[in-house]
């Protein structure tokens, strides 16, 4: 090999080594320089009400000359905008609280990410005025006066979606928000209720549009028993639906879409304005809120109540 030969070799290495050495300075720079992560872009906020601490906090008002109180739980996605809102109405003697304990429907919220309201009864014990008994008016106080004062409270005060507004209630609370369909039907989107106790209302049921209708009931319920109780004027748990099916134009087709364990689900999709009449019948249950702890059945109602509702709006 000649020397021109030999001083194009040694050159080539040495461009070799001098470029080796070039992409590993650049790798170590690079390596050492901060990487920009690219995040989720978030939502705009368009929440123009006050301020509020995420979590519980309790609301006084007062309404029909009663100061009234109500438990608010804010998820933490709440702040940013609007989100639907939730009233649920707790059973006879309950309250906010122990209806909050019993449910844990706040932890539905703070997955899903709607705003949950627990109204709270007066009497001694707390009651609701969903209705008139064998025995008289189910509570003393206009409750639907307090539903309406909460309703204009939390729509000024709270980053609500006025159109998704539901309420859904427990036992004697199921009443309620049945008589909260019949008469606030302008400003609810649906409604659900568990184990409810179904009384005449003294001013008949006559909405102003189709609600979606959601009921989960034991049929070994001896408290609000599913066939009614004619003694004390309780409707059983069929003329409650077929109640809404007439006022929902609802056709007579009924289909079983769910069946496990003790729970069979039924439903009328037939409907006037696209709304549906849903019915879980818990075989073996009693009066309880399936899900809460301490329950064993396959069905848990706030993931129920919240799939139901989140299909609607007004």
């Amino acid at each position: 090999m000649n020397r021109r030969n030999n001083t194009r070799l040694i050159g080539g290495v040495i461009f070799f080594v001098l470029l080796i050495g070039l992409v590993s300075v650049y790798a170590i720079r690079q390596s050492a320089e901060p990487q920009t992560v690219s995040l989720p872009a978030q939502s705009a906020v368009t929440c123009k009400t006050p301020q509020h601490s995420l979590g519980d906090s309790t609301d006084m008002i007062y309404s029909a000359a009663l100061k009234r109180s109500f438990l608010v739980h804010l998820p933490p996605s709440y702040g940013r905008q609007p989100q639907p809102l939730v009233l649920t109405y707790h059973g006879y003697s309950w309250t906010a609280q122990i209806m909050e304990h019993n449910t844990k429907m706040d932890v539905e919220a703070d997955k899903a990410g709607f705003v949950l309201v627990f109204p709270q009864g007066v009497d001694d014990p707390p009651s609701w005025n969903a209705g008139v008994g064998a025995y008289g008016p189910t509570g003393d106080a206009n409750d639907l006066q307090f539903t309406r004062d909460m309703l204009k409270f939390l729509k000024s005060n709270y980053c609500v979606d006025t159109h998704r507004v539901y309420v859904a209630g427990f036992s004697l609370g199921g009443g309620m928000v049945y008589r909260l369909a019949c008469v606030l039907s302008d400003q609810i989107a649906a409604v659900a209720s568990v184990s409810g106790a179904y009384y005449p209302l003294p001013e008949g049921c006559h909405p102003t549009r189709a609600l979606p209708i959601l009921e989960i009931h034991g049929a070994a319920d001896q408290l609000a028993p599913y066939d009614g109780n004619a003694s004390r004027d309780m409707e059983a748990v069929q003329d409650y639906l077929h109640g809404w099916l007439e006022r929902d134009k609802c056709n007579n087709i009924v289909q079983m879409f769910f069946q496990r364990g003790d729970v069979t689900g039924t439903e009328w999709t037939h409907c006037a304005n696209g709304v549906i009449v849903r019915h879980y019948r818990v075989s073996d249950g009693g009066h309880t809120w399936p899900g809460s702890p301490n329950t064993t059945h396959v069905i848990d109602a706030n993931v129920v109540i919240w799939q139901f509702f989140s299909q609607f709006s007004r």
